[in-house]
């Protein structure tokens, strides 16, 4: 009767203590969750336009005071950490739900003013000449194999719009691949400066290149939660 009424007590115990762990998993997702609200409401109150990337939904947002102004399809998203002697250093802090500032193109973007001015007026009448047709986005902005958004703090988001296209080679969108490995290897060799952690989203060439003709300077970044594939960087 003994051995029964303990074997009673260790039932009656284990189910309080799975209670127990799951409410206190609960309660720690609410938590997470209150707390990447609260930092969308605070980008949201702000003047500054920001970048919204959300996993779940395979997508990135360009945002302004909570209004979304362009959504871009992300096909792949992978986080990597630099490596010290080809040992990987992870950067302990978190890079999800964080509010990244500063964030800059690299290389940045030319910016050039088109000034067209009418020609003085004369005493003869005479037929005005054709007017200048300016350069279009793709001719005044042309957009590199591979460009970053270089944040404050040591985070970097990667975009690679010729490894994406379709229209390109097999050993083009190879070649595209391996010689931004290498430049990564080289820079690692001859410059201390790493980043402290590198998002490297996949897109279409024409979102890709529609986002840096189009982002902002000074722009902020958060990161939804949700999954994405460890890459390990040479860097």
């Amino acid at each position: 009767m003994v051995a029964v009424g303990v074997l009673a007590a260790a039932c009656t115990r284990a189910p309080a203590t799975q209670k127990s762990t799951d409410l206190r998993t609960e309660v720690a997702r609410l938590q997470r969750t209150s707390a990447l609200l609260q930092r969308q409401i605070e980008l949201a109150s702000e003047k500054e336009f920001y970048l919204v990337i959300d996993p779940a939904a395979s997508a990135v947002s360009l945002m302004l005071r909570g209004a979304e102004l362009q959504r871009y399809p992300v096909l792949g998203l992978q986080i990597g950490h630099p490596r010290v002697s080809w040992v990987g250093r992870h950067d302990p802090r978190p890079w999800q739900g964080t509010i990244w500032s500063n964030g800059e193109l690299d290389p940045p973007r030319q910016i050039d003013r088109l000034v067209i001015q009418a020609a003085p007026p004369g005493k003869d009448v005479a037929e005005p000449e054709p007017a200048e047709i300016p350069p279009t986005a793709e001719e005044l902005y042309p957009v590199p194999m591979r460009y970053h958004i270089r944040f404050a703090g040591g985070l970097s988001l990667e975009i690679r719009p010729r490894e994406a296209d379709a229209n390109a080679g097999r050993w083009a969108r190879l070649w595209a691949s391996w010689s931004a490995k290498w430049r990564d290897v080289a820079a690692a060799i001859l410059t201390r400066d790493r980043d402290a952690v590198r998002l490297r989203m996949a897109m279409n060439p024409k979102d890709a290149e529609s986002l840096y003709r189009s982002l902002p300077p000074a722009v902020r970044l958060i990161v939804l939660a949700g999954g994405a594939d460890a890459a390990a960087d040479s860097k």
